[in-house]
């Protein structure tokens, strides 16, 4: 069976627990900011794969509005699933982004280098 993404959050950051389970704090989609160019300091995009079994890497990139540059790539990530019940979540922090414009940015996430999905985190002058 295919591995599938079940769900991308962003958020502030993740903390995993003693009983393998995961808080996720400051979940949004959507940001603002009073000016441009913007530089965060830091959040997390958690995915979470499952339905599938095997060896399995994992790479995210984030777009301009316009999709003509990539302004953060991800190091390869890697997991592995045992069985098709298993839920595999991996945590990716972004550090130090500038944000130039307002707009539509473009998170794609791969697997196994193969594009699987799109997200979109807009910013918003406010």
């Amino acid at each position: 069976m295919e591995v599938a993404l079940l769900n991308v959050l962003f958020c502030d950051s993740v903390v995993p627990l003693p009983d393998r389970k995961l808080v996720c704090y400051g979940v949004f989609n959507e940001l603002l900011s009073s000016e441009f160019p913007y530089a965060c300091p830091h959040f997390s995009v958690m995915c979470a794969w499952s339905n599938g079994t095997g060896f399995h890497v994992q790479q995210l990139k984030l777009l301009n509005p316009s999709r003509s540059l990539i302004i953060v790539q991800s190091p390869e990530q890697y997991f592995t699933l045992e069985d098709e019940t298993e839920t595999a979540y991996v945590t990716t922090d972004v550090n130090q982004v500038v944000f130039t414009e307002p707009g539509a940015f473009t998170l794609q996430v791969f697997l196994d280098g193969k594009l699987v999905d799109e997200k979109s985190l807009i910013f918003r002058k406010g």
